[in-house]
């Protein structure tokens, strides 16, 4: 058979593959790239939520889980947020559960994996579902939840999560001296646990029901982190600045014997002094240490726009 002949011959067969119809001919010369369909339903899912149309949304998801070439890890994706739709928007907490479930099945070192096991528990409570609510939650109790001593003993137990003794003792430490000393009685220490396991609970029914994303408390979060931050940098970068000098308290004390100490003797107030003349170097040490970051960083200030 010639050369040309074998073309024709190739070239009628192709032809007639591509008349039979698209996907027979995708089957004898390769396989169909679905990516960019996949993104078209992704942009089209996305669009539908924004007009809430929750829905149609979830069609849309839905239908990129009937391609054959999606792997496990779009699978988890997909089927998380699928399940986010009927958990925030739709309230169908049946189906929110069983998405939840494929999602972490699929994937289960997903990123999602944390957020989806607590909307899991959320709603497997909300279907009335104690039992399997706290199977879940016991699953995913911190693995690291175990005792810091051989000593150390559990003196309550939160959804799956033991409380040790440590714990508490170092929660009651970090409180004001005066409480401390309210909790040194048996009787008072198990009431401060029952009291504790109180808020526990109350914490995690709000971390569950998504309190976390709240507005309001993300903005009081953000200040008593930034607070935190900044009391910590000035205890490490500051305050080790601030020297003492014995000679300094005492010509402190003179130049305010009479207006601040009333006259009293130095022996009699001389706690009281070091600790004002330490404030005193506090403040100063702190200010010059913000007219160091001030000029570094150029700061400027616009009194006239202030009315």
């Amino acid at each position: 058979m010639g050369t040309a002949e074998t073309r024709i011959r190739a070239k009628t067969f192709v032809c007639g593959l591509l008349s039979i119809g698209l996907a027979t001919a995708a089957a004898a010369c390769g396989s169909v790239d679905y990516g960019e369909r996949i993104e078209q339903h992704k942009v089209m899912a996305g669009e539908l939520l924004n007009n809430r149309l929750y829905e149609a949304a979830i069609e849309e998801y839905s239908a990129i889980m009937a391609y054959d070439d999606v792997d496990n890890r779009q699978r988890a994706n997909i089927s998380y947020l699928i399940a986010r739709v009927y958990f925030e928007d739709i309230k169908d907490f049946e189906s929110a559960a069983a998405w939840y479930v494929r999602a972490r099945e699929y994937d289960p070192e997903g990123s999602f994996v944390t957020e989806a096991s607590k909307n899991l528990v959320a709603s497997l409570e909300k279907l009335g579902n104690v039992f399997d609510a706290r199977r879940q939650l016991s699953a995913a109790t911190d693995v690291d939840n175990e005792p810091r001593t051989k000593e150390d003993v559990a003196v309550a137990e939160v959804g799956g999560r033991k409380v040790w003794l440590s714990e508490i003792e170092d929660y009651i430490a970090s409180m004001p001296p005066q409480a401390q000393e309210q909790l040194v009685s048996r009787e008072a220490k198990i009431e401060f646990i029952q009291q504790y396991v109180g808020v526990e609970l109350l914490y995690n029914a709000a971390v569950r029901e998504d309190f976390l994303s709240d507005p309001a408390i993300m903005r009081q979060q953000e200040k008593m982190l930034r607070g935190l931050l900044v009391d910590r940098y000035v205890a490490e970068r500051v305050v080790p600045n601030v020297q003492i000098d014995t000679l300094d308290v005492h010509n402190f004390y003179l130049a305010n014997k009479s207006g601040r100490y009333s006259d009293k003797p130095y022996d009699s107030v001389r706690s009281q002094v070091f600790f004002d003349y330490q404030s005193k170097k506090a403040e100063a040490a702190y200010s010059e240490y913000i007219e160091g970051l001030a000029r570094a960083e150029g700061v400027q200030f616009f009194e006239q726009n202030v009315r």
